[in-house]
């Protein structure tokens, strides 16, 4: 008895350590007022991401590099917005996903590399004066 109440001990401890923030994106910004604008393009693009301790597309134990999206993501919305000639990006959505040969790196490395794909799609737009 004690052995199978170790084994569920075991369990609940790694559900909750895998059980943390998975995707973090930081910067966004909300407003009620928004300025008319006119739709100039939209954007759909994919940004490899490359993470450590954790699983593809899933949570990362001790989310030491949950962070590390911010700035590609940001990037990208920015060079959308600069190459539209763009003052601004609205309905973004952002999908973080794993395919099968980012989960099959992370079995071969039992977890230490998390690599997964962010696809970021959007409108870009201009501001009327």
């Amino acid at each position: 008895m004690n052995r199978c109440m170790l084994k569920v001990l075991i369990v609940l401890l790694a559900i909750s350590a895998v059980s943390c923030t998975t995707f973090q994106f930081s910067g966004a910004q909300v407003t009620k007022t928004i300025p008319s604008y006119t739709s100039v393009g939209t954007f759909d693009v994919t940004v490899k991401v490359h993470e450590f301790l954790g699983f593809s597309g899933g949570a990362n134990l001790l989310n030491i590099t949950a962070d590390a999206m911010d700035t590609k993501i940001y990037d990208t919305i920015q060079r959308e917005i600069q190459k539209y000639t763009g003052d601004a990006a609205v309905n973004i959505t952002i999908e973080y996903e794993a395919s099968f040969i980012d989960l099959l790196l992370n079995g071969i490395t039992f977890g230490i590399y998390a690599p997964a794909t962010a696809r970021i799609k959007g409108t870009i737009v201009k501001y009327s004066k």
